[in-house]
């Protein structure tokens, strides 16, 4: 199951799987500072790492954060006017079969994380791929609360 995929991580590898863990480690977060329970701060530390860099790829999923971070996310602004979008979490990894089934999708360079797509999710950094590697504004402004 994906609760034991030695990140920690229990969310579903759909579009925006970054949304759903950076909103899982901000309900931990706000359950544990209401109530005083720690219970679930590893699964909360546990996402926050995901986020920012300890899953399959070594990625800092926010862009500009690390030392390896999305440099070529799916967006015309920074693609065209050669911006980096700083602090934009882009979508994450989805399911292999989500990907495979995708239209008008088109890797613009060579799978640098070819070694690490072998399992049942993907992510490419890549500026085609619009599925794993968009900056997403809802997951952005949710990800503020990863650094109170």
């Amino acid at each position: 199951g994906r609760a034991r995929n030695g990140f920690r991580i229990g969310v579903p590898f759909i579009w925006c799987s970054n949304n759903l863990v950076a909103s899982f480690a901000t309900q931990a977060a706000f359950y544990r500072r209401m109530t005083g329970d720690s219970t679930y701060l590893e699964y909360e530390t546990a996402a926050l790492d995901w986020l920012f860099g300890t899953n399959p790829w070594g990625v800092s999923m926010v862009i500009g954060l690390g030392d390896n971070y999305p440099r070529t996310p799916h967006s015309v602004v920074a693609d065209q006017l050669h911006l980096q979008l700083t602090g934009g979490l882009v979508d994450g990894p989805v399911y292999r079969s989500i990907f495979g089934a995708l239209r008008g999708i088109r890797l613009h360079d060579a799978d640098e994380y070819a070694a690490f797509n072998t399992g049942f999710i993907v992510y490419h950094d890549d500026v085609g791929d619009y599925s794993t590697n968009e900056p997403i504004m809802d997951g952005t402004a949710n990800r503020g609360e990863g650094y109170a």
